[in-house]
């Protein structure tokens, strides 16, 4: 098969192939997953001509527009064909110069001789396909007779039934899209009809279609996708028709790998070219070279004994009384089971499977012996097969085909079903539903509004994970979405409208009170009755997070600036839980309005205004641990390195790992990291140097803890465990190594007489979990399709014996902005007298030459006191933004660190309006750099500059500073002021920086 990929999936394809050595998923998908070619043809516009009598007997007599919608429905046909009658040779032929039709049908007006006149004067104006029509069978057969150029396409008979016009309808559309679908060629399932009769070929015709037509009743009765009905209806039986010995066999010989039955006469041909015994000897060719396909041989005169005797051959008369049954049953059997009807000992129906959900609850609780008998027949992939589901098929043919135990092969069968529900809606983002308690739905929605940004974000890395990873690509690592549902942001519209919000008095009130307007607001019932659902089938930790139009958009973040909810969801009372949930999601839209948010929108070019709410209601990735809750891994994941180190590029990422909820990561803690493109070369020098880093306490969910919303007491809901708990829960034999004291070494794992250290040792080191080589992956393929560097956060649940695998959950991608790549900066020599700041070690890329301000801690700071320059900082911030006036930010240690003692612990709102950052080091201990995900995200997209001072990497002029004019002195804090801009130049594809005083500055 000749498989076209453009220039991204290539490149995908090729990094799969490289780092796991598996066929990308969507490699197979073309390979093996048989999808339509072409457009199906329609005969949409049909000129009949007839009588006023007969056009009467068609359109009442035979309820012709209903039949026209119900025949077409089944065939993707949305709108039935159109009928102009005209009832002159004249207006027939005038019309034909006038209009396009797609086919003319004669019916009964003229004569024999009349009707091969007219039929050739059409084909001399258009190549259309004609049919005639009529009621007499002996004036038929003659022009049949005479039909040698084949002016009409089919000759039939009118038996007052007028199913007759759809059936001539889709013989003609058939025959077209044969030759114009190659695919419908190759995987249609063909009835081949050899008869010459025009009486028994035009009754046969309303037979076979009439049972064809309640085929694909049954197997499109299923809720499907447009793309899966598509594909069922490029399988479907399609009705092939010869008319002599020649013609039949030659579509014998095109299909004969699709031919699922044979009807034929045994007598073909008229007059002295009729051919006695001709459907035996076709019979006797095609059972020769393809024994097991059923072949019916109808016939006024007797069969052979030697032919009709044979398997799979069977003779019926045609003067039989219900040779009409006989035909019916002999079709309904070859197209196969429309249903699976399992008996039991006392041959009563036990169980009927009429589609994939029977299929799945069949397959759990049907007796052993039930099992293997329809195993030992293939039933099941027979029933899949007819059905359009190849794969699934496939898959449970092969299971049939090698597991002989009924414990081994309904285990083997329920996988596959799970694993075929996942990837069939892990990619969609679907409507909730009240009735469906499937939890292979990854993504729901409650409105029709947008999804917001993190939602967006969400449903791209579904469909990225649909699109190219397979379940066997990681032997021992599944990757997966969390369960979401979406409240829309239309939603958010309704809900302030009806709760007439925001008032005019709004702005002017503190977050708290705001927050209790909007909590004394109500939701929309219908949103009300789908929430309460959702609560009642789910007991799983949850987190209430925003998803905000502009958030996490590519160029303006708007991370960690809404307020996110975690709520523990253990109650067993459910309307405890469901009004847990109501609050969450009202606070959530009460945060679009909070100080923080406001401040922030202002240094954008957005307005307060332009931002809708959508709010994300995700199951918490964790395992419960006595009273608490938490993955085993949280982490977040990025493309490009700003701070790479030895061994490392820019290009090869990073990744930070911590035990535990990923508030240690997102809040700049304690962490580790690696390249994963070398995650075992350490990035923190001896094991001494990491020890006095490494992380000694995490973040649990408490379940047992009660989120007070309006107090706005995140921490509530959170406990801090010691690493000594977590080995208690038996989860650090992956992520911890040893260190022995005397040889001064870490080994990955854990051993007596040593010391845990918090390392991911043996992820890192020994690959115990392939997550390295997972999120490579991820980030190269989620980087070429979005065409920028980007940043994932993820959680990991590890196994806890060796059949289950492990779990990478993704929860968010985001994009980064890359450093530079649009121009060359040259930032020169460091020059001693003119520069007052050089580092080898800076982040962002430009030059910034509007800064006369500079906000900078004070030389005698302690870090005892960094939660109170905070307020100091945000002061300043304020006043600077308001003015319109950029700053430089100098201070120690990590910018927006959760740990005092490392930095000063600033959200991003708080500096908003800061230009270019300065980190210093700190004189009680040197301090890795370390980018806690939202904040540095925030700096990122924002386009400030990042320049980093420590020792033997760069330097500041700290005495320049105390001398300058002071703005504000505060006690932690200085504010001075430059006369004119300073000149920062920030070289972003070497990571250096300088800062250079304008003359009038010197």
């Amino acid at each position: 098969m000749n498989i076209q990929f453009n220039d991204k999936e290539k490149k995908i394809i090729s990094y799969i192939e490289e780092i796991t050595g598996v066929t990308p998923s969507i490699v197979k998908q073309q390979e093996s997953e048989k999808k339509p070619t072409a457009e199906s043809y329609y005969v949409k516009e049909i000129l009949l001509f007839s009588s006023s009598y007969h056009f009467f007997q068609l359109e009442e007599e035979g309820r012709l527009s209903f039949l026209l919608n119900e025949y077409g429905a089944p065939y993707g046909r949305k709108i039935p064909p159109r009928i102009t009658h005209v009832e002159t040779k004249e207006e027939c032929l005038n019309l034909l110069t006038k209009q396009s039709f797609d086919l003319v049908i004669l019916f009964d007006r003229l004569n024999p001789i009349e009707s091969d006149v007219l039929a050739k004067q059409i084909k001399t104006i258009t190549t259309i396909p004609i049919v005639l029509l009529g009621n007499n069978v002996a004036e038929l057969t003659k022009i049949q007779e005479k039909n040698i150029d084949n002016v009409f396409t089919k000759i039939v008979t009118w038996n007052g039934d007028g199913k007759i016009i759809p059936a001539i309808i889709q013989i003609i559309e058939d025959s077209v899209n044969i030759q114009k679908d190659p695919f419908l060629a190759a995987n249609g399932r063909f009835v081949l009809l050899i008869e010459d009769s025009i009486q028994y070929y035009s009754s046969y015709l309303l037979l076979i279609y009439d049972e064809i037509h309640e085929f694909l009743q049954s197997i499109l009765s299923d809720s499907l996708s447009e793309e899966q009905r598509t594909l069922r209806l490029s399988t479907r039986p399609v009705l092939l028709h010869a008319q002599d010995f020649y013609n039949a066999e030659n579509l014998f010989r095109t299909h004969k790998n699709r031919i699922i039955c044979i009807i034929t006469d045994n007598n073909l041909g008229q007059g002295p070219t009729r051919t006695p015994h001709a459907g035996e000897e076709l019979a006797t060719l095609i059972h020769r070279e393809m024994p097991n396909i059923p072949i019916l041989i109808q016939s006024s005169d007797p069969c052979s004994g030697d032919v009709c005797g044979r398997t799979r051959i069977r003779f019926v008369s045609k003067k039989e009384v219900t040779l009409a049954l006989i035909i019916k049953d002999f079709i309904n059997e070859c197209l196969g089971p429309r249903e699976i009807i399992l008996k039991g000992q006392n041959q009563k129906d036990i169980f009927r499977i009429r589609n994939i959900s029977d299929l799945e609850n069949a397959v759990l609780s049907i007796e052993d012996s039930n099992l293997l008998r329809v195993q030992e027949e293939h039933g099941f992939s027979t029933w899949l097969r007819i059905r359009g589901e190849f794969n699934l098929a496939d898959k449970f043919h092969k299971a049939e085909s090698e597991l002989n135990k009924a414990d081994e092969l309904r285990k083997k069968l329920i996988d596959i079903l799970e694993e075929n529900k996942y990837s069939q809606t892990q990619a969609l983002v679907t409507p909730f539903d009240r009735t469906s308690l499937s939890s292979h739905l990854k993504i729901t929605r409650i409105g029709k509004g947008s999804l917001g940004g993190k939602a967006r974000g969400l449903s791209f890395l579904a469909k990225l994970l649909s699109k190219y990873i397979t379940e066997d690509m990681f032997q021992t690592l599944r990757i997966t979405i969390p369960r979401t549902l979406v409240i829309s942001t239309d939603i958010f519209d309704i809900f302030l409208k009806q709760n007439s919000l925001p008032s005019e008095d709004l702005f002017q009130l503190a977050d708290e009170r705001i927050a209790l307007k909007f909590m004394s607001g109500s939701l929309p019932a219908t949103v009300l009755g789908d929430l309460r659902t959702f609560i009642h089938n789910t007991r799983k930790p949850l987190v209430v997070r925003s998803s905000g139009v502009l958030e996490d958009s590519l160029l303006q973040s708007f991370a960690g600036i809404y307020d996110s909810i975690l709520l523990p969801n253990e109650s067993w009372e459910t309307d405890f839980r469901f009004q847990d949930v109501c609050n969450a999601v009202k606070y959530v839209y009460a945060s679009t309005f909070f100080e923080k948010a406001r401040t922030y929108i202002k240094s954008t070019p957005k307005n307060i205004g332009d931002e809708k709410m959508a709010v994300i209601i995700q199951e918490v990735v964790g395992q419960k641990h006595e009273t608490f809750f938490y993955p085993a891994i949280s982490g977040v994941a990025k493309s490009y390195n700003y701070y790479p180190s030895s061994g490392c590029k820019q290009e090869d990422g990073i990744v930070y790992l911590a035990l535990g909820l990923g508030k240690a990561i997102v809040d700049g803690g304690s962490t580790f990291g690696f390249c994963p493109e070398n995650p075992a070369i350490p990035l923190f020098g001896t094991p001494k140097d990491f020890m006095r880093y490494a992380q000694r306490r995490f973040y649990a969910l408490n379940l047992k803890s009660v989120y007070r919303i309006v107090e706005r007491n995140e921490e509530t809901s959170y406990s801090i465990l010691g690493v000594e708990d977590a080995q208690r829960h038996g989860i650090l034999e992956k992520i911890a190594s040893t260190y022995l004291r005397q040889d001064d070494s870490l080994y990955p794992g854990i051993y007596e007489g040593g010391s845990l250290v918090i390392d991911f040792g043996p992820i890192t080191q020994y690959d115990a979990v392939p997550l390295a080589k997972a999120l490579k992956l991820l980030l190269r393929i989620s980087e070429i399709t979005l065409g920028y560097p980007v940043e994932i956060e993820f959680a990991v649940n590890l196994s806890l014996t060796d059949s289950e695998k492990s779990e990478l959950v993704i929860l968010q991608i985001r994009s980064m902005l890359p450093p530079g790549k649009t121009s060359d900066i040259d930032i020169g020599e460091f020059d001693e007298k003119t520069d007052v700041c050089y580092s080898k070690n800076a982040l962002g890329n430009g030059i910034f030459d509007t800064i006369q301000d500079i906000v900078f801690v004070k030389s005698a700071f302690t870090m005892s006191n960094s939660v109170d320059v905070v307020g100091q900082l945000r002061s300043l911030n304020l006043k600077l933004m308001e003015e319109k006036r950029p700053y430089l930010l100098v201070g120690p240690g990590r910018w927006g660190s959760a740990d005092h003692w490392l930095g000063i612990p600033v959200i991003w709102s708080d500096i908003a309006g800061v230009k270019v950052i300065i980190e210093t080091p700190f004189k009680e201990r040197a301090i890795d750099p370390s980018q806690g995900s939202h904040f540095f995200h925030d700096l990122i997209s924002s386009q400030v500059g990042y320049i980093i001072t420590k020792e033997g990497e760069g330097n500041i002029k700290i005495e320049w500073l105390e001398s300058l004019p002071v703005v504000e002195d505060m006690p932690d804090v200085k504010h001075v002021r430059l006369q004119d801009p300073l000149e920062v130049r920030i070289d972003g594809k070497q990571g250096k920086a300088v800062i250079r005083l304008r003359k009038s500055n010197k």
